[in-house]
């Protein structure tokens, strides 16, 4: 009788790696994109993102040749988030057509909407005019320049209202966003990925999952 030989195998372990979570993608790199990622964390491949809104913006009173010749003394504070869908790079402008109300222009004088003092506008850009102690008088004037527009992508939120509630791709690659923001590779459209790789948000709900597994799919993202 012949003994069946004894084998040994050291145990092979495989580690998070780039790209590790596709089953198939698109020729070429249609399904990938270089975009800003965010977060102030470690982002590591397979971590679905949300698309966070961005922008730089800065708002003075005056139009964008002068310093400050308004009557009214009150002041324009910008949102938290003050650059939203639609923005466009260049100078608004809010100018006064009554105490309380100002007519909002884009950069190529297109009318965007009318901001009331006291009330937050947001169309393209956000901010809240305060009146002051001396009443705004027509055609006092607040510009806002729009001086950089971007999308960071950062990890999943579902608590979020910033854009990051949503799934709007996978990470790639490893990408330390710890103390600033990196250029990495997102998977954004068009492949298969194993669910079982994904890295979702600590305490995720099913339900959660499922919704954003659903916008991945929208996404043209299939999960497996």
């Amino acid at each position: 009788m012949t003994t069946s030989p004894t084998l040994t195998q050291t145990p092979l372990n495989e580690y998070w790696h780039a790209g590790g979570f596709l089953i198939s993608e698109a020729r070429g790199h249609r399904s990938r994109d270089v975009e800003t990622i965010g977060g102030a964390v470690q982002v590591y491949p397979g971590t679905v993102l949300g698309a966070q809104a961005g922008g730089v913006t800065a708002a003075w009173p005056g139009n964008a040749e002068q310093e400050d010749n308004n009557t009214g003394n009150g002041t324009i504070a910008m949102a938290g988030t003050p650059v939203v869908t639609g923005a466009q790079l260049g100078i608004y402008s809010a100018v006064a057509t009554a105490p309380t109300t100002f007519a909002v222009t884009d950069p190529y004088g297109n009318a965007v909407g009318t901001a009331t003092a006291g009330t937050a506008f947001s169309n393209q850009v956000a901010f809240t005019i305060t009146a002051g102690a001396t009443p705004f008088v027509a055609g006092d004037e607040f510009s806002i320049e729009v001086e950089a527009i971007s999308e960071v992508f950062v990890p999943l939120n579902p608590s979020a209202s910033d854009g990051s509630q949503d799934a709007a791709g996978i990470a790639f690659g490893f990408t330390d966003a710890t103390n600033n923001d990196k250029p990495g590779t997102v998977v954004k459209r068009a492949c298969e990925v194993n669910a079982s790789e994904l890295l979702w948000p600590t305490a995720s709900t099913e339900a959660q999952i499922a919704a954003a597994t659903a916008q991945l799919s929208a996404l043209g993202i299939i999960t497996r």
